[in-house]
């Protein structure tokens, strides 16, 4: 796939030249050297990200990918396929999603990436490539050319938002998608499903068990390939987590900074290192999920949570309130004496 093919020939590891000045002129400011710790650490990585000691995080959005995942019919969630109810909820305003970004002065761009019935709505964006996946526990959970498609999809909106943003960090939402972030993690990780499963929309007891015992059969049916993300995506994916994961090749390749929402968003950045290791240079994780599995991924990646507050709601709500972090590290480096 050429779009594909442009992005991980364009991803490039971050020299240290700038994250090395941009040190040196925090070690000059109205400050005790390192006194503002990981604060100057993201500053340094901005500026690393975008080559300049003025780093930019004015013009901010949240991408979040929307789509329905077919494995629900399985008892994996406390909900059925109400994926459309949530995202007319953001669309209207109301969602939690709203509030945070109302925040942090960010925009929100709201995606179909494959929705049941989705929402007649100008403001979402139709990047559909079918109504939600098949159920994976049958079988995979779409073609491979349709996971090519989202992928190609992420990657082209990904390269249109660094035109007209300086931060952009991904949310989801996806009734179904703890099951298949916490596959994914299972296959890339080499780690137990019982590792990698948490509640998700709050299953517990038995409920939590025959999710475990679903995404098990899922795995040792169809046997997907930790070599081969595309495999992988597509056999125990989403459209929305294949959609995020060009969307961070996209914009790695475009050198645009990337805040990763929770779980699900950090399973697109496993499939998006498989991809590119040196993409993993250009995010940053928003926060620690509850998700027990959030933390084995993080952990792989090499990737510190800016803040921890035991959420898991998704939607791009840790990465909302993580921006409000990197703006400050990016007010440091451009107004500070």
């Amino acid at each position: 796939m050429e779009s594909l093919d442009k992005a991980l020939a364009s991803i490039k590891a971050l020299e240290g030249e700038w994250i090395q000045k941009a040190h040196e002129y925090l070690d000059t400011l109205a400050m005790p050297p390192g006194a503002l710790g990981e604060v100057n650490v993201i500053a340094a990585r901005l500026c690393g990200i975008q080559k300049t000691l003025k780093p930019k995080t004015d013009k901010k959005t949240i991408a979040l990918c929307a789509a329905d995942h077919g494995v629900v019919t399985k008892g994996v969630s406390k909900y059925p396929q109400i994926t459309n109810a949530i995202v007319k909820t953001a669309l209207s305003g109301g969602a939690a999603i709203n509030s945070f970004c109302k925040q942090a002065g960010s925009d929100l761009k709201v995606i179909d990436c494959g929705l049941v019935n989705p929402p007649q709505d100008e403001e979402l964006m139709d990047l559909s490539i079918a109504d939600g996946t098949l159920d994976f526990s049958e079988g995979p959970a779409m073609r491979e050319e349709q996971c090519m498609k989202a992928l190609d999809n992420g990657i082209r909106y990904g390269e249109y938002l660094s035109r007209h943003y300086d931060l952009i960090g991904l949310g989801e939402m996806g009734i179904g998608n703890s099951s298949s972030a916490s596959a994914i993690a299972a296959v890339f990780l080499e780690k137990s499903i019982e590792e990698v499963t948490g509640q998700g929309t709050g299953v517990s007891g038995e409920e939590l068990q025959n999710k475990i015992a679903i995404i098990k059969k899922s795995i040792a049916l169809n046997n997907p390939d930790k070599t081969n993300a595309i495999d992988v995506l597509s056999k125990v994916g989403g459209f929305e987590i294949a959609t995020m994961t060009g969307l961070i090749l996209g914009l790695s390749a475009a050198s645009t900074p990337i805040v990763l929402d929770g779980f699900i968003s950090s399973s697109a950045a496993l499939a998006a290192f498989a991809f590119s290791p040196a993409s993993m240079d250009y995010c940053f994780a928003g926060h620690m999920s509850a998700e027990p599995g959030h933390k084995n991924v993080l952990e792989f990646l090499k990737l510190k949570p800016i803040v921890q507050m035991d959420m898991r709601l998704g939607e791009g709500t840790g990465a909302a309130l993580a921006m409000n972090s990197l703006s400050v590290a990016a007010n440091v480096m451009n107004n500070m004496l």
